[in-house]
């Protein structure tokens, strides 16, 4: 899934420093070539926010993102089902594709 394709579903990854899970979350979307935002969860307190409301207590704090910018889902951690089942509501052609140009 390319990051310039502004029609499809994209995260928003909110990170802490020395976060090995972050690191592994932002890997495991650009393995998927899935469009995100890495951002510090300190500077965004709209997000700790989120977060709290949904009771997400660890790091990264990932809100999935429809194409047209609604909130589609917040969960905390390294949680590839979780990627994988937004894409496949949003975007389900992407998996066609990437196995198409493997």
């Amino acid at each position: 899934m390319g990051t310039h394709d502004r029609n499809l579903p994209w995260f928003d990854v909110y990170t802490k420093d020395h976060c090995p899970r972050c690191d592994q979350v932002i890997r495991h979307l650009e393995q998927l070539g899935a469009r995100y935002r890495a951002r510090p969860l300190a500077d965004h307190p709209e997000a700790r926010r989120l977060a709290a409301d949904q009771h997400v207590t660890s790091a990264p704090v990932v809100v999935a993102m429809t194409p047209v910018g609604l909130v589609a889902g917040v969960w905390g951690g390294f949680r590839p089902d979780k990627v994988r089942q937004h894409i496949d509501t949003y975007a389900p052609s992407v998996w066609d594709e990437q196995e198409a140009g493997a």
